[in-house]
Formats: structure tokens, C-alpha cells, sequence
């Protein structure tokens, strides 16, 4: 069944276009932090309160692991999934493709404004609060998504529909391109 892995932002749209890639190919959509959520019994945000960024960072690289032996499924990631080197290689050794969700600062602040958990389960990070962090933290991240993306596609003013559309088109390029012994094209960022 059809697996990958979405990286991005927070508020890039992650998790609304896994459900819409599962929908397409019938499969689960795994929320890296839904799932998180559940195996601690709080919030990423209560979390993050009580035992620190550090300590969030170390857990989450266990529950991206234990997601990554689910036999199938379209993985959402938390936007900072990307951070360590630990967790890049994890999505890297995988074999999976990894999609790229980006979305302008002010598109971002916008649908942070709109989510009613932004509060509870996307805490700030900087120590400001977490409208005024994304600008920086965008350019801060942009290298490390950059380094383990195959695919990225801008979210801005695009439906799912068509979001998924250009997953699903790339998908089979690259599938095709995976299948092809001997070609070092396979899995380059586009």
C-alpha cells in the first residue's frame, strides 16, 4: 500500500493533506502528533511545559520510529520533526518518499490564527510567542527540509484536491524512478 511522509512547517498543511492522501489510496494518515499526544496522555504543548523541548525531542524520535514499522499509511510529521540529524536520517534510511509542505510566513500566521489548538498542541519555541517565531524558524528549518525532501509543493491558495493531484502525479515518477536499478536520479530533490 502506498506509504510517504510529509514534512513541513507547522500550519503548512500536513495533516489535512495526509487525510486527503489517504482518502486517494485508501490508507491510514498517521499524525505524528496525535499519535504522540496519545502515548503520553497530554498535549505536545503540556508536554513541552513540564519537561522541556529537549525532552520532547528525544520522545518524539522514539514515537517517529515506532510509527515508521506501521505497515502502511500517509505520515504526518510535527514541524520540527526535521531538527535532528537522528530524526533526517530515520525518514531517510525509510526508503520512503518525503513530501515537502511549505506555505508563506503570512499564510502560516494566518491559519495558526484560525486553529483553535494552536495554543495547546503548537507552543512556542523561541521563547516569544508563536506568531512572532515563524519567520525566523522558517528560514532556520528551510535547510534541513531541504536535505531530506524529494518533493516540495507550495500549499498556498491550493486546494487538497489539486495538492494531492501533483503528490499522486510525482508519486508515480518516482516510484518509476525507484524501480529503475542503476538510476542515481532516484529520490533527488525536485
Amino acid at each position: 500500500m502506498v506509504r510517504l511522509i510529509l514534512v513541513g512547517y507547522r500550519a503548512s498543511g500536513k495533516t489535512t493533506i495526509a487525510q486527503a492522501l489517504s482518502n486517494h489510496f485508501d490508507c491510514p494518515a498517521i499524525d505524528a502528533d496525535e499519535v504522540f499526544e496519545q502515548k503520553h496522555s497530554c498535549s505536545v504543548g503540556d508536554f513541552i511545559q513540564n519537561q522541556g523541548e529537549s525532552s520532547f525531542r528525544d520522545a518524539e524520535t522514539v514515537v517517529l520510529q515506532e510509527i515508521l514499522r506501521i505497515s502502511d499509511g500517509v505520515l504526518s510529521t510535527g514541524g520540527g520533526i526535521v531538527l535532528r540529524e537522528e530524526n533526517r536520517r530515520i525518514m531517510e534510511d525509510s526508503g520512503l518518499p518525503i513530501v515537502w509542505l511549505v506555505a508563506p510566513a503570512d499564510e502560516i500566521r494566518r491559519r495558526l490564527a484560525a486553529d483553535a489548538t494552536t495554543a495547546s498542541r503548537r507552543p512556542a519555541l523561541e521563547g516569544r510567542d508563536v506568531y512572532s517565531e515563524v519567520d525566523q524558524a522558517l528560514i532556520d528549518r528551510e535547510p534541513y527540509y531541504t536535505d531530506v525532501a524529494h518533493f516540495c509543493i507550495n500549499t498556498d491558495g491550493i486546494s487538497a484536491s489539486a495538492i494531492v493531484g501533483e503528490i499522486v502525479e510525482w508519486l508515480a515518477s518516482w516510484k518509476s524512478c525507484e524501480a529503475r536499478p542503476g538510476d542515481t536520479s532516484a529520490g533527488a530533490n525536485s
